[in-house]
């Protein structure tokens, strides 16, 4: 490179005029390249050209290969934001940033003026990658990109749909600046839920065993079911649970119970009136007093359940009855008597 060019150069990084006379620059240029050769002129004029704030490093600043560097930050709007000064003993133009302070985004480009393999430092902007907020599921973040649609920008995050899931913008919408991207994760699961079969009871009879006594003949046992419903959650919230279907497992086992028939008779005879008694009493030899008995006319099959009050009956008489439970069989003050009157063992139901 010319020793023009590199003054041309200089002074247009350092925003210093200057002119061209007969193909050649004017003194005062000339002069700058010889200080500047003699590596007096530039560490000197550039310090002074820096503004307070810039960010030296002093083992940088005073190394081998530290250039001075300007650093012009714009939005993602194209806006100017900032402005970062500094020196650089790097490379590439992210480095620079970084190393200087302007806190560059790997998704950031940048331009260069003049170029850095010149190495006499220069101008850098930098562009902002537009910033998207992205809620998945239950996570947010921002992520940076130039890419254009909403399917690009998660293609180049990696960011992949599920055949169920849901987003807000469908993937060829336009990225806009501050777009809010939100993504629900539906997950679709079968739900199985085991439920018990009640077993069925059959009874068989036996006229031989006493009535009000069971025996089980077969233990009956419950089944086992399963029902399947579809679960539908979006980011881990159950939303909606559809019954599908309906599976026996396990079959119930019938219980089968013996019940007894037999109704313990304690003979037959006649019944008369003992007394006049609104409750359902009775006088009797066969059993004891507060015993329970149940009486049945076999003329009519009218039936009644009397307490037996006591007994010193005459032998022709089964039972004497309040006329409450004579007339209960069927029988009247007038009449006096029933004569086919059967006496059986109570049986509570």
């Amino acid at each position: 490179m010319g020793s023009c060019e590199l003054a041309a150069a200089i002074f247009l990084f350092l925003d210093i005029d200057y002119h061209f006379q007969s193909g050649k620059m004017v003194c005062i240029v000339m002069k700058f390249i010889l200080n500047l050769l003699l590596g007096i002129a530039l560490p000197a004029f550039a310090a002074s050209n820096l503004s307070s704030d810039v960010n030296l490093n002093s083992q940088n600043s005073s190394g081998a290969g530290s250039r001075p560097y300007v650093v012009e930050i714009v939005s993602a709007k194209g806006e100017k934001t900032s402005e970062v000064k500094g020196i650089s003993d790097k490379g590439d133009p992210f480095l620079i940033s970084e190393q200087i302070g302007a806190s560059p985004y790997k998704e950031d480009k940048f331009s260069v003026f003049p170029s850095i393999g010149m190495g006499i430092g220069g101008k850098i902007t930098l562009y902002r990658a537009p910033d998207y907020k992205v809620k998945d599921g239950k996570k947010e973040f921002i992520v940076r990109s130039w890419t254009k649609t909403v399917g690009d920008l998660l293609d180049e995050n990696k960011i992949a749909l599920g055949q169920d899931d849901k987003i807000n913008f469908s993937p060829s919408t336009p990225l806009e600046l501050n777009m809010n991207i939100n993504i629900n994760r539906v997950a679709k699961t079968i739900l199985i839920q085991p439920e018990d079969i009640a077993f069925k009871t059959t009874k068989k009879s036996n006229p031989n065993v006493e009535k009000g006594t069971k025996k089980v003949l077969q233990a009956g046992k419950k089944g086992t079911k399963n029902k399947y419903y579809l679960v539908t959650r979006e980011d881990g919230v159950e939303i909606s649970r559809v019954f599908q279907k309906s599976e026996v497992m396990i079959e119930p086992t019938e219980e089968i119970d013996e019940v007894g028939t037999k109704v313990v008779t304690y003979g037959s005879g006649v019944a008369s009136i003992w007394k006049s008694d609104s409750g359902m009493v009775a006088a009797c030899n066969f059993v004891s007093r507060g015993t329970k008995i149940h009486l049945v006319n076999t003329d009519n099959g009218k039936s009644v359940d009397v307490t037996c009050m006591g007994g010193g009956l005459r032998s022709d008489r089964l039972v004497d009855l309040s006329d409450t439970a004579f007339e209960k069989l069927g029988g009247t003050w007038s009449q006096g008597l029933l004569n086919n009157i059967r006496a059986e063992k109570y049986y509570s139901e």
